[in-house]
């Protein structure tokens, strides 16, 4: 029977949902069992002494016992200079999260007797193309070439509206780090996400959201709605727009990542394609683009070069002046005067000295005997 397969991997848990083709067309998505008691996991992975990676609720299960070789928190990490270390083993963060998406994989097609027809995974929504890439060589290795990346909050739109007309609407991802709000847009190229602010108090998201609309000069009674995801509080009271929020929040990424999955395999024989998802495959290609080959990696941007001012030296006093660098032709006429006149002194000294005869040896005592007259005088200290 062909499904689609979408995932969301959060911080602290993992989801996903089918959506299965009956014939006649897909069908709503259901949650995929992927936990021991819940169809929520943990985002965790375990290494054991043999060296195999438990994952989800068995890592976090098995790490109570040796919580050095428990992994968590690595999705957000991809990306980062310093891999993830554990157990004396190096572990890129881009393929733990690989590893998780090939156990959500194995669990549909445990259950569908065959793997899926697509797969749309998630991301965090503040992602650039140099992250993306590195999670897609990763499913590339592992298996899912094919596999397609969608930031998270635009995946939760897709759970409850179409991107249909220009319209904007609300995102609120609640998680243990506090809310993500982001607002964003529908347009030619569906939604489009404009503004996110990260660690916003839970009980303040939803008046944020009202905050950024504002700045984008939208009025709250104007929105298409609000959609609360993740760990989300109980929906406030009244309030200006429709707010949306399912009996489990938790899964509603992963439902709207299913739902995109979907309508990316609708088939198209040359037909007119309905504008939902000719918006769908739109911001697919624009912003996260379907490859079946991984290319070179993005480079990370060039740092910006280092602006040394350079400061004038002290200008050299007195003789030292003379062996300035910046004045070669007078330091070396300086050398040959005085050379000059050191010679000229001399010649003079030997001349004024030549005429004179030797002076008298100074009177010294000895104890040598009386010179004979007519001897050859010795020289002194020798008798």
């Amino acid at each position: 029977m062909p499904y689609v397969l979408g995932i969301d991997i959060a911080s602290t848990r993992t989801t996903a949902a089918t959506c299965v083709n009956q014939g006649d067309g897909w069908g709503v998505p259901e949650p995929s069992w992927l936990g021991g008691s819940g169809p929520s996991a943990a985002s965790a992975v375990f290494l054991d002494d043999d060296g195999y990676l438990l994952t989800g609720d068995a890592a976090a299960e098995a790490g109570r016992s040796a919580p050095a070789r428990l992994l968590t928190g690595f999705h957000e990490r991809i990306g980062d200079d310093v891999p993830v270390i554990v157990g004396g083993e190096r572990f890129p963060a881009e393929s733990l999260s690989a590893v998780l998406v090939d156990a959500a994989v194995d669990q549909a097609a445990e259950r569908f007797g065959e793997k899926p027809r697509h797969i749309v995974i998630t991301h965090p929504v503040g992602w650039g193309s140099f992250r993306r890439d590195l999670l897609r060589r990763a499913l590339t290795e592992a298996g899912y070439p094919r596999a397609a990346l969608v930031p998270a909050p635009i995946a939760a739109l897709h759970a409850y509206l179409a991107p249909q007309g220009d319209v904007t609407a609300g995102i609120c991802e609640f998680g243990p780090d506090g809310a993500v709000v982001t607002i964003a847009t529908a347009g030619i190229n569906g939604w489009q996400p404009v503004k996110t602010v990260e660690g916003v108090d839970p009980g303040e998201a939803v008046g944020k959201v009202f905050e950024l609309a504002n700045g984008a000069g939208i009025q709250p009674t104007t929105l298409a709605g609000i959609v609360f995801c993740g760990e989300a509080p109980p929906v406030p009271g009244r309030m200006p727009c429709p707010v949306f929020a399912s009996s489990d929040p938790v899964l509603t990424v992963a439902t709207g990542a299913a739902n995109i999955a979907a309508r990316r395999d609708v088939p198209q024989p040359g037909g007119p394609r309905s504008s939902a998802l000719a918006a769908v495959e739109t911001v697919e290609t624009t912003l996260l683009p379907r490859v079946d080959v991984p290319g070179e990696l993005t480079e990370r941007p060039e740092r910006p070069p280092v602006d040394i001012t350079p400061f004038p030296l002290p200008e050299r006093t007195g003789a030292a002046k003379l062996l300035s660098r910046r004045k070669p032709l007078v330091a070396g006429a300086a050398v040959v005067v005085l050379a000059a006149t050191t010679l000229l002194l001399t010649l003079t000294t030997r001349e004024a000295t030549a005429g004179k005869g030797p002076e008298a040896p100074p009177t010294t005592s000895s104890s040598c005997a009386p010179p004979t007259p007519g001897a050859v005088t010795p020289p002194e200290g020798r008798c």
